[in-house]
């Protein structure tokens, strides 16, 4: 279970990678699309608010059968945090300052710069994850070596 958990964390990880690469390919699209559900940037959003928390979610739950340390279920758990708080906080907060589909005021662009920060602190915990699960992995490996002397 503890090598299943190590293959989710980088699957988990390269998720947010691949979140920041598509964050990039829908930014530069041009020129920017009339209806905003066609735009590359809607890979970014599936990915973000779907693949991630999903995964996220079944990683968690590995990390818990496996026994893994709290902080190491924690570490999983973060991105599903880190979305809620994007989607529930940093966007709705980004509205009251302003910001609409169709434009933006400097305030809305304060707040929205956050979402990079948000981003960057998924991709920390996400590195972490991988490395608690491979130690994680590796004390089980070791233990069940002297169990078999």
């Amino acid at each position: 279970m503890r090598k299943v958990l190590v293959v989710f964390t980088v699957i988990q990880l390269a998720l947010v990678v691949l979140q920041f690469y598509l964050a990039t390919y829908g930014a530069f699209e041009t020129p920017e699309p009339a209806d905003p559900e066609s735009a590359a940037i809607g890979w970014h959003v599936l990915n973000g608010f779907m693949v991630i928390p999903a995964v996220s979610l079944v990683t968690t739950i590995l990390a818990a059968v496996a026994r893994a340390p709290g902080k190491l279920i924690g570490l999983c758990a973060a991105p599903i945090v880190l979305v809620a708080i994007q989607m529930f906080v940093l966007f709705p907060l980004a509205e009251l300052a302003g910001a609409t589909m169709e434009k933006t005021t400097p305030a809305s662009l304060y707040v929205l710069g956050f979402h990079a920060i948000v981003g960057v602190l998924l991709l920390g915990a996400a590195i972490s994850a991988v490395r608690g699960a491979q130690a994680h992995a590796r004390s089980g490996a070791g233990r069940q070596a002297t169990e078999t002397v």
